[in-house]
Parts: structure tokens; C-alpha cells; sequence
């Protein structure tokens, strides 16, 4: 019982403490990872077929499309549950260095994809009224918080469940 408490306590603690200090490190990061994010969304895009012109520089990237400007003001706030993801691999007790290292890799990859669907996913939604990507939209925006969590749990289960035992 008493490997149990010491386990969550100094999950909880580190978790804490590394989401704040990580929080602080996005808000320049974030722009960063944005223009990555805007980039890795021009080539899917360019594959669905809509041919945008991607716009950098001052402030925000945003693309232009059949004539609309879709912009991804504050997206890198809206993006920053990658901070969670990460704290929490970092924070989890008992993990050797490379396996944490394969765990962030996978985890902040599996999250870019996510937040690729997420942002391609609304030019069928607002251009051809698509159905199913509104409902990845919808799914996304709900899941947005659940999944470092989630993603997490699957990647350190040995770990976690270790731990009760």
C-alpha cells in the first residue's frame, strides 16, 4: 500500500511541477510548433485536393482558400495538451531513459497527427459540409483534454499497473 501512495504522490508532485515550469516554455515554443503544425496541414490539404496558400510572418499562420482566410490565431494555446503528455511521461516513477525517450517520441507524434486531422479536418467540414468531419471536429474538441491522459496510460501501463501490485 505504501509503494502505491509513494508512487502517486511523486507522480502527482513531478506532474505538477512540470506542467507549470512546461506551460511557461510553450507560450514561445507553441509559435514554433504551429508553423510546423500549419506546414504537415498544407501537404495533407494539398493531397484532399484543396489547394491553399499557406501565409507566415507576422503573428498567426493562416491559409488562404477559394478565396476565405482560415486563420490558427491561438491555436498553439489550443494546441498545448502536449504539455500534459509530457509532463506526465517525465513525471511517471521507474522508467529507464530510453524507454521514457520512445514514449515521448510516440506520444508527441501520435498528438501531431491528431492535431493535423484536427485542424485539416475543418476545410470539409466548412467548404463541403461534410458530415463525417464535423464529427471528427466535434470529437477532437471534446477528446482534446482526455487523450495525453489516455495516450499516456497506454504508453507507461507497466509502469502504472506495476505500481498496485
Amino acid at each position: 500500500m505504501t509503494d502505491r501512495i509513494k508512487f502517486l504522490t511523486t507522480l502527482i508532485v513531478r506532474f505538477l511541477v512540470l506542467t507549470f515550469v512546461f506551460f511557461l516554455i510553450w507560450i514561445p515554443i507553441g509559435e514554433l510548433y504551429l508553423t510546423l503544425l500549419a506546414w504537415a496541414s498544407k501537404c495533407v490539404l494539398w493531397v484532399m485536393g484543396y489547394h491553399t496558400t499557406l501565409v507566415t510572418g507576422e503573428g498567426a499562420p493562416y491559409f488562404l482558400c477559394r478565396g476565405f482566410e482560415i486563420g490558427m490565431k491561438d491555436a498553439h494555446l489550443a494546441n498545448f495538451n502536449i504539455i500534459p503528455l509530457i509532463a506526465l511521461i517525465l513525471a511517471t516513477p521507474g522508467v529507464d531513459l530510453m524507454r521514457r525517450a520512445k514514449m515521448l517520441v510516440i506520444g508527441v507524434f501520435v498528438l501531431f497527427c491528431m492535431h493535423v486531422i484536427d485542424f485539416v479536418s475543418h476545410f470539409p467540414m466548412n467548404f463541403s459540409g461534410s458530415a463525417i468531419a464535423e464529427i471528427i471536429v466535434v470529437f477532437m474538441g471534446v477528446c482534446e483534454v482526455a487523450v495525453p491522459f489516455v495516450l499516456w496510460f497506454v504508453l507507461a501501463h507497466k509502469e502504472i499497473l506495476g505500481s498496485i501490485r
